[in-house]
């Protein structure tokens, strides 16, 4: 077990790695195969609460009587965090979609997901049925050299028409992250002028991870 100071280091140097501009798919799921096994320390590291507000958002627009037969799934899952806290929260039909091996090894030892899909959603659509699910979620997903804005297309792609995408990231990153800035929004609000969601919640958080705030996106997908 590292120390706290060795801890918070080599923190610092993954999330750096992490972060890097200009990253191909393969190249950042090789960097998350290689830090899967210390990943969730990374995260206790950093303080980071992505998790716990997805759960709670997810929760708060799902009655309790509903929650063991909505489909859900959590995209960019990572090693299953938002996945503990929604089957905590009582829901049980839960899947994952997740690039990395690394992470996956970890996630499955949770034991709270159903599916698993071992891809990488960007633009282009992935092997997911349309129409599956009733609820789509992702925390920390969006961010430097991870998921293209184009990718939310898919999220309502594969959510059934009165289904709810539930997306959580850190605020600074509508303006620090070159692919986002002046893009994710108004891609956003492209999709709900054309009729295929519109917005329920749109809400700063705080305390998403150190002294960063999160910013919560929740949408109902219709398809007019």
């Amino acid at each position: 077990m590292s120390s706290t100071s060795e801890m918070e280091e080599i923190t610092g140097k993954v999330l750096a790695e992490l972060r890097q501009p200009g990253q191909d798919p393969h190249q950042l799921i090789a960097k998350y195969d290689e830090w899967g096994n210390i990943y969730d320390q990374i995260i206790d590291c950093t303080h980071y609460r992505g998790h716990v507000i997805a759960a709670d958002y997810v929760a708060q627009k799902v009655p309790d009587d509903r929650r063991q037969h909505v489909r859900v799934i959590d995209i960019a899952a990572g090693t299953g965090a938002v996945g503990l806290e929604l089957h905590n929260k009582g829901f049980t039909n839960i899947d994952a979609l997740e690039p990395s091996e690394g992470m996956l090894n970890i996630l499955k030892e949770t034991e709270v997901y159903n599916l698993i899909y071992q891809e990488f959603i960007s633009q282009d659509p992935t092997t997911i049925p349309e129409d599956t699910y009733d609820v789509v979620v992702t925390s920390g997903s969006l961010a430097e050299s991870h998921m293209p804005v184009q990718a939310i297309d898919e999220f309502i792609r594969i959510t059934k028409p009165g289904g709810l995408v539930v997306i959580v990231t850190a605020v600074k990153y509508l303006t620090t992250v070159e692919a986002y800035k002046d893009k994710l929004e108004p891609h956003m609000e492209c999709l709900e002028q054309q009729g295929l969601w519109h917005k329920e919640v749109r809400t700063v958080v705080p305390n998403y991870y150190k002294e960063n705030d999160a910013v919560v996106f929740i949408y109902r997908v219709v398809r007019d």
